[in-house]
């Protein structure tokens, strides 16, 4: 966290168009979220925080490539291998990506130890930001070939799915990854003119020129032609279930009256009976008379099941071998409500944001149909840079899990707040305000989630949404996390 000494010193640099630079040998994580941070306070002073994301995986890109190029320097020197030498270049770079994976620490260490370093620069000229990243080993001849092959190739790519369906090669950190970041300054109104790569003495140096009157992203609100066949194929939501939950809209509905239209469907009341005994283990005794599951899960519970049951009702075949996806709704089904439940926010909210969770990815399952090689190749990719996919799929792509989800959504006229929580999931504040709190909510449990997995660290979450829920610092984040985690596991053992 920038402390605020440090901070003004940021701001004087962007005000009065000096360079701003950081210096690291080992670029760990942490820096990579300081360099993020700064990127923040100089989008600040442009009035362009919209710009932050694309910008943050230029810049992430940059400087990885940075490190990887001096990984490669201490490795080749370790063998005794020329890099220059195009025989002894092929025969290293057989080895080079397994090598240094399996022993990072020990070539980190290495070109700390031989002063590589990178050193990332941010600086404003005439309403232009300028991102340089610097490394002290000078780019060769073939190396520099290769990444202007692949801006070149980038050229045929109308949109991310064509790139990875090509067979990039990404071994050297100038493959895959450099042709998404033109991609990404294509989406930002730019392209390939704004980057340039050179060796300047014995430095490479990787521009970044992003002029801000020039910058106009692409809004994402069109769904790729074969994904909307998709959308406009489905069935459409089943009558007896939105029968039910009409009636349910009465808070003073007799309970008795809704499990006898629950009746008249022999599969949906199984169900219900089905998922009663399981959400309630801990009882003595089987439930097996429908108006009883009816009393026990009530008119709140009956709500938060319908929707989700409803849809995957709908959307059965193509939610078949889709197993991960359901399991990834119902952990960030429980996280959202008991996120909702440890912050004290009233019981609506807490069902929502349980049914909120559960249609979260409704739109993932149709990318991962019509797209399941891409969809396989994104989360590769996203795994070894350490990016959310859902962050990754938002800003490359327009065919994002979320508008696909909120179109199926409107489609089958669920309610605005179901529809606001799937399209604004990454961007609670472009929801309506009503529904920013509810939204935040799933955003949050999303992003714990990610922290599991490995994708982000605490740091990267949203400070205006913490903030708005009065979690104030890191600590207490965690601590609500542990909280959240150990329901998670007592929850699991009991449904075994």
């Amino acid at each position: 966290m920038i402390q605020e000494e440090e901070r003004l010193r940021i701001v004087h640099a962007a005000k009065n168009q000096l360079p701003y630079e950081v210096t690291s040998y080992t670029l760990p994580m942490e820096t990579e979220i300081y360099l993020e941070e700064i990127l923040s306070i100089f989008l600040e002073e442009l009035g362009q925080m919209e710009l932050k994301d694309h910008l943050v995986y230029c810049l992430r890109e940059l400087t990885v490539n940075a490190k990887k190029a001096n990984t490669k320097r201490a490795y080749f020197k370790e063998l005794g291998l020329d890099i220059n030498d195009a025989i002894q270049y092929e025969k290293g770079m057989k080895t080079f990506k397994e090598d240094t994976l399996s022993r990072i620490d020990h070539y980190l260490q290495l070109q700390e130890k031989m002063g590589l370093y990178i050193k990332v620069s941010y600086q404003v000229k005439d309403r232009v930001l300028y991102l340089k990243v610097r490394n002290n080993v000078p780019i060769n001849h073939r190396e520099l070939t290769r990444v202007y092959d692949r801006i070149a190739r980038s050229r045929v790519f109308n949109s991310m799915e064509d790139a990875f369906r090509e067979v990039l090669d990404d071994s050297e950190g100038a493959g895959l990854g450099i042709v998404i970041m033109i991609l990404m300054l294509r989406k930002m109104g730019l392209g390939e003119t704004a980057y340039d790569l050179d060796a300047v003495g014995n430095e490479t140096v990787a521009t970044l020129a992003v002029p801000i009157s020039k910058v106009k992203l692409e809004k994402i609100n069109l769904v790729a032609e074969e994904v909307i066949k998709v959308i406009e194929s489905l069935p459409p939501f089943p009558e007896n279930i939105r029968r039910v939950q009409k009636m349910l809209e009465d808070e003073n509905v007799d309970l008795n009256k809704v499990a006898r239209n629950m009746g008249v469907d022999p599969g949906l009341a199984a169900d219900l009976l089905k998922f009663v005994n399981s959400a309630y283990a801990g009882m003595r005794r089987k439930i097996s008379s429908l108006e009883e599951a009816v009393r026990i899960i009530g008119i709140r519970g009956l709500r938060t099941m319908l929707y989700p049951y409803g849809a995957q009702k709908a959307l059965a075949k193509i939610l078949k071998d889709q197993e991960e996806i359901t399991k990834e709704a119902y952990k960030v089904s429980f996280y959202a409500a008991e996120l909702a439940r440890q912050l004290k926010l009233n019981r609506d909210i807490q069902s929502n944001a349980q049914i909120g969770g559960l249609m979260h990815n409704m739109g993932r399952a149709v990318i991962t149909l019509v797209h399941p090689d891409v969809h396989k190749k994104i989360a590769r990719f996203c795994k070894e840079r350490n990016i959310s996919p859902d962050v990754f799929e938002d800003l490359t792509s327009g065919t994002t899990q979320s508008e696909i989800g909120a179109r199926i959504a409107e489609k089958w006229n669920f309610p605005d707040f179901i529809v606001e929580v799937i399209r604004f999931q990454s961007h609670p504040h472009h929801s309506q305000k009503q529904f920013q709190a509810l939204v935040a909510l799933i955003y949050l449990a999303v992003n714990i989630i990610n922290v599991e997995k490995g994708f982000q660290s605490y740091m990267q979450i949203s400070k205006p949404i913490l903030r708005a829920f009065k979690i104030e610092s890191e600590e207490a984040l965690s601590a609500i996390h542990a909280g959240i985690k150990k329901a998670w596991d007592e929850a699991s053992k009991m449904n075994l």
